[in-house]
């Protein structure tokens, strides 16, 4: 019985791998944005959704509200977000500055794309991304 280590076979291992190599190519892609790859990816979703609760959000994108929250301080700081406090409830938009950064942000998308497609085929990147969704919804 071979009792070594198997980390091409470990779930935690193998993902984590492909998300700090998936991490480099994304920040190289978004660095013309001047942030993070994260900030970018919030800035895509409440542009998509026009106006969006912080908890809407975070539920969307996977991430605690209480770091989301921590994001969009940031983001309303550069003065890329409005943030509109309601009653029990935070609306977010883009401000002027984060609508003007979109066609950057969305070229900075379709490098990353590109990138990826050069690596692995659009059919493999489908199944992949369709794979992980649908076993984030497991757990």
């Amino acid at each position: 019985m071979d009792n070594s280590l198997a980390i091409n076979e470990c779930l935690y291992f193998t993902s984590n791998r492909l998300a700090r190599q998936t991490e480099k190519l994304a920040k190289r892609a978004y660095q013309p944005t001047g942030i993070s790859p994260t900030y970018n990816y919030i800035l895509l979703t409440v542009d998509q959704s026009g106006t969006i609760t912080l908890h809407e959000l975070a539920k969307k994108m996977g991430i605690a509200p209480s770091t989301m929250s921590r994001f969009i301080k940031f983001l309303v700081e550069k003065k890329l977000l409005n943030k509109q406090i309601g009653w029990r409830k935070i609306e977010l938009s883009l401000s002027s500055q984060g609508k003007q950064l979109m066609p950057t942000i969305k070229a900075c998308y379709r490098q990353l794309d590109e990138q990826v497609n050069s690596l692995i085929s659009q059919q493999e990147k489908e199944k992949l991304i369709r794979l992980l969704n649908q076993q984030f919804l497991k757990f």
